[in-house]
C-alpha cells in the first residue's frame, strides 16, 4: 500500500467519533503512531497542512506540537545562539549536544507540551510532529512515556519518520529506539 492511500484512510479515520473518543481500545492510552518512509516527509507535512484544514471544516479541535520548534524555543530561552557558537567552537559539537539534552529534559517538554494544550482549550486531537528533526536532542519514545500521565482521553498522533511495529521504533529506518508499546501503528500498510 502506498502512502498517498494510508493519508487517504487517516483523513477520515481522525475525524470519526470513535477515534476522538477512544473507543475500541479497551482501557489503553489512545497513542496512536503514524509512521511513514523518511523519503516522504516533504508529502507528510503538505499533507497534515489539509487535514488540519478539513478538522477545522469539521470544528474539531487540535494541536500541532513540532518537537524540533519546541526544542529551538526552549533552548532559545536559556541561552543566546552566540553563547551556542562559542560553546561549540571551545568544547566541540557532541559537548554541545549533552548540554542541550540537559535542557531539554522530558519533564521540561512534558510541562511545556501540557500548558499548550491547556492554552489552546477544547483540544480533540492531538499531533506531535517534527519527531525527525528533533533527533538526536530528543527521543520520541521518552516523550511519549511522559506524555501518558497528561493526555487522559485526547487521542495524540505520532508523525513518525521510520518504521513501527507495534513494539519497536526506529527512526529513519535506521535507529533503534527504545521500545515503546503503548502505542497503536495507525493506518496499517495492509489496510488500503
Amino acid at each position: 500500500m502506498n502512502i498517498e492511500g494510508r493519508v487517504d484512510l487517516l483523513k477520515y479515520k481522525i475525524i470519526s467519533d470513535d477515534f476522538l473518543k477512544g473507543r475500541g481500545l479497551g482501557n489503553e492510552i489512545p497513542f496512536w503512531i503514524f509512521d511513514y518512509p523518511p523519503e516522504d516527509e516533504l508529502f507528510i507535512r503538505d499533507s497534515l497542512s489539509r487535514i488540519k484544514g478539513q478538522l477545522s471544516k469539521n470544528t474539531i479541535g487540535f494541536i500541532d506540537i513540532d518537537l524540533y520548534e519546541l526544542c529551538l524555543d526552549i533552548i532559545n530561552k536559556k541561552i543566546s545562539f552566540e553563547r551556542i557558537i562559542e560553546f561549540e567552537e571551545k568544547k566541540g559539537s557532541d559537548e554541545l549536544l549533552k548540554k542541550i539534552k540537559i535542557m531539554l529534559k522530558s519533564e521540561t517538554i512534558k510541562k511545556i507540551i501540557k500548558e499548550k494544550i491547556d492554552d489552546t482549550g477544547n483540544v480533540q486531537v492531538v499531533f506531535l510532529t517534527g519527531i525527525g528533526k528533533a533527533w538526536p536532542l530528543i527521543r520520541s519514545h521518552s516523550i511519549l512515556n511522559n506524555l501518558q500521565p497528561i493526555m487522559g482521553k485526547v487521542p495524540l498522533i505520532a508523525f513518525y519518520p521510520g518504521e513501527y511495529d507495534n513494539y519497536a521504533l526506529s527512526l529513519f529506518g535506521k535507529f533503534k529506539d527504545a521500545n515503546y508499546y503503548r502505542a497503536f501503528r495507525l493506518i496499517n500498510k495492509i489496510d488500503v
